[in-house]
């Protein structure tokens, strides 16, 4: 319990910026408000052994053996614990969650998540790593190794597994109906808090434990056929094929963009698709469904929104069952590929792309190790240079093609071989100089492409894979400009130039394509084909863990807590019915993900 007391300490110093606006009182009170969670995990711990020290005893084990089986156990906890503190310290500045099994999505590939630790601020974390197992290790030495054992009689065993099981009752919080959740610690306005006052032990122990499938009471707000109900009249809405197109079987190049949040398409940061934005139809009101990579790829190509607390691409038993819009161009003829600079292990995206059907996937193994970057893998130019390779080869056939390519570089740590642009060294410049640098490698590719003859009959969408929380922020707080991202459609075959400023989402982009395309929009239940000549009111749904939001624009949204089972923050009015939409929403796509 002490150990946990200065892990929250430890938490609230880490993060002390945003604390510091908050008042004090009000932070002392998550100490408090943690206590519940705090005991449950103490208590998983203490089970084992409470209930084999009394047997190991009974059999007149020798006491110094039974010390040092003590001593191991807690030597092992003591080091995890330190660890999970440290991990969850930094990880939570980008998650704006505490630790949960998402840690295990991408255990996988391990150079990527080296290479995201290594963004953090070392000289922080590994001393606070050591020094905290090593003065609790030296507690425990101190106060609690030299206790003595004496043997015990039979009959005092089954009272000491009696209180052994007495734990669980700690373990579930109580006697009551409803066992431990986040919830109990949820007590503040503040997010930043609330989340203070978890324990990401217990939050990891029971994502681990609940894995296997959700809690569908956790996402139920109505009677699923009424739930049906309003998910089916807020998507009612008929497409209408404006011709932006010079033709239904275009060439599709998609080009999702790593953490290309809309807070970074300007003249300095990424000058050339900002200047490209009058050459083509630009989205000015897009929103990312999810805030991880595996969320938006699946939003992007299967029109699949993003669970609050899963990832479908990392179930594989799950995500083969999506609809695909590869799926629906090779069908009629298209060939298609996917290229990717890094593992294509990460979040089980592999997988995902081959049930997407994809001819070619390029990953990693692909491109020579001198392309590589000290962390990831192959820098952004050479993904690109691949692309127009492998354009510039199907293009000399008959058939149509579709290539996808997700971008690298601008992910942390934001390793780019190029010469900084921006002066200074914190993460916002770094992460501004790589988007600079993926946009010069962007701009070359079009550049290019533009003198060849494939560009008249190519269909060009660039988009994110979800947003971020730079520039402006280190935490994450779920807000929309967290996830408002750009969409540009360039390319020879797109007949328009303007700006769409009506409110989409990601999950909107393959229906529409379908559309365009004659082909089968209605297969992705949960989105519309968007129309680019309608200007009435529209909105976006997204999620992030533990919660989810509807947003109209920056100006007007809504986010809803389900910890807490209501609206945590709103700006602008929201009636009734929208609020109930939003929730059956949520309520019918995790119905949908349960039954997959």
């Amino acid at each position: 319990m002490t150990f946990f007391f200065f892990g929250r300490l430890f938490f609230l110093v880490y993060h002390i910026k945003p604390i510091l606006k908050l008042s004090i009182p009000e932070t002392l009170l998550s100490f408090i408000y943690g206590l519940t969670l705090d005991i449950s995990f103490a208590s998983y711990i203490t089970i084992l052994p409470a209930a084999i020290l009394p047997v190991l005893l009974l059999m007149k084990i020798n006491p110094d053996r039974v010390q040092k089986i003590l001593l191991y156990y807690t030597l092992f906890w003591t080091i995890l614990i330190a660890f999970i503190y440290t991990l969850d310290a930094e990880l939570f500045s980008f998650w704006g969650f505490r630790l949960d099994n998402t840690l295990f999505r991408y255990t996988g590939t391990f150079g990527e998540m080296i290479g995201s630790s290594l963004s953090s601020p070392l000289l922080i974390l590994l001393p606070f790593f050591f020094l905290f197992a090593y003065i609790f290790y030296k507690v425990y030495l101190r106060f609690f190794h030299e206790k003595k054992f004496t043997s015990i009689h039979l009959w005092q065993l089954p009272i000491a597994l009696v209180l052994a099981a007495a734990l669980v009752i700690p373990i579930r919080g109580g006697l009551q109906q409803i066992p431990n959740n986040e919830s109990v610690a949820y007590y503040s306005t503040s997010s930043l808090l609330n989340q203070a006052a978890l324990n990401p032990l217990w939050t990891l122990a029971r994502s681990v434990i609940e894995q296997n499938g959700p809690d569908l009471a956790r996402y139920r707000f109505f009677e699923s056929k009424d739930a049906e109900k309003l998910v089916q009249a807020s998507l009612r809405e008929t497409f209408v094929n404006d011709s932006i197109l010079k033709n239904n079987r275009p060439n599709i190049i998609l080009i999702v963009w790593e953490s290309l949040t809309a807070k970074v398409v300007d003249s300095l940061v990424t000058p050339k698709l900002t200047g490209m934005k009058k050459d083509g139809i630009y989205f000015s009101s897009m929103y990312a469904s999810g805030d991880r990579s595996d969320k938006g790829l699946v939003a992007l190509l299967s029109a699949y929104p993003a669970q609050p607390d899963y990832s479908i691409m990392t179930e594989p038993g799950k995500s083969r069952r999506l609809p695909f819009i590869t799926q629906q161009l090779k069908a009629v003829g298209y060939k298609t590929g996917y290229i990717y600079g890094g593992e294509l292990e990460f979040a089980n995206m592999r997988s995902f792309m081959n049930y997407n059907g994809f001819d070619q996937i390029i990953g990693k193994s692909d491109f020579p190790k001198e392309t590589w970057g000290a962390k990831w893998g192959a820098h952004d130019e050479f993904t690109f240079n691949k692309l127009f390779s492998l354009v510039e080869q199907q293009s000399k056939k008959p058939e149509p093609f579709f290539y996808t390519l997700f971008t690298l570089s601008s992910h942390e740590p934001f390793d780019v071989p190029a010469k900084p642009v921006i002066a200074g060294n914190s993460k916002t410049v770094q992460f501004q100089n790589a988007h600079h640098y993926t946009d010069s490698c962007f701009n070359a590719f079009i550049t290019q492409a533009q003198k060849q003859a494939w560009w008249n009959n190519t269909w060009i969408i660039v988009v994110a894979d979800h947003g971020h929380v730079l520039p402006g922020s280190e935490y994450a707080s779920h807000a929309p400009s967290e996830f408002k991202i750009p969409m540009l459609w360039l390319g020879g075959v797109v007949t328009k130039q303007k700006e769409i400023s009506r409110t989409y989402s990601q999950i909107n982009l393959a229906p529409t394509i379908a559309a365009y395309l004659g082909l089968k929009p209605e297969e992705f239940k949960f989105s519309n084909p968007m129309n680019l000549s309608d200007s009435s009111a529209s909105s976006a749904w997204y999620s992030f863990n533990d919660g989810f939001a509807q947003v109209a624009s920056n100006n007007r949204y809504m986010l809803y807590n389900l910890n807490s089972r209501n609206i945590s923050e709103k700006k602008g009015t929201y009636t009734a019915k929208e609020i109930e939409e939003s929730q059956a929403f949520l309520q019918v796509l995790m119905e949908d993900f349960y039954q997959k």
